[in-house]
């Protein structure tokens, strides 16, 4: 139909059932106040091997239970020079943040100490 009038884009059609919508029922909305102190982000470049996934690292490095981490995120993930074979280097950023107080660089960079120790213990990474 869309050669018919010569569309230059694709075109694209979807149905929305609202009946499904509205029978759905109201969810709560959920709020959580903006954050009252900063947060602090360190980076970690790993040399890990292959078959450690995301999923794992973060889960490991989040599963330490370790006070004021708020989150990992993935940067970024190279293969190629410099990297041996069968590895990776993954670059994570692990958030900090305390609910009472604005965090001093020395704890932070305490506690980013403990978990690059525990994924170098776990997964046999390498500090790049």
């Amino acid at each position: 139909m869309s050669a018919e009038y010569k569309f230059r884009q694709p075109v694209y059609v979807a149905e929305v059932n609202l009946s499904a919508l509205l029978d759905a029922g109201e969810s709560p909305a959920r709020y959580s106040p903006l954050p009252r102190y900063p947060s602090v982000a360190r980076d970690a470049s790993l040399v890990v091997d292959r078959r450690a996934t995301f999923a794992e690292i973060r889960r490991e490095a989040l599963g330490m239970n370790l006070e004021n981490v708020k989150g990992v995120e993935l940067v970024y993930v190279y293969e190629g020079e410099r990297v041996p074979e069968g590895k990776r280097s993954v670059t994570l950023r692990v958030e900090y943040r305390s609910d009472e107080r604005t965090l001093r660089d020395e704890e932070v960079d305490a506690t980013h100490r403990r978990i690059v120790e525990a994924l170098e213990n776990k997964f046999g990474a390498q500090l790049m």
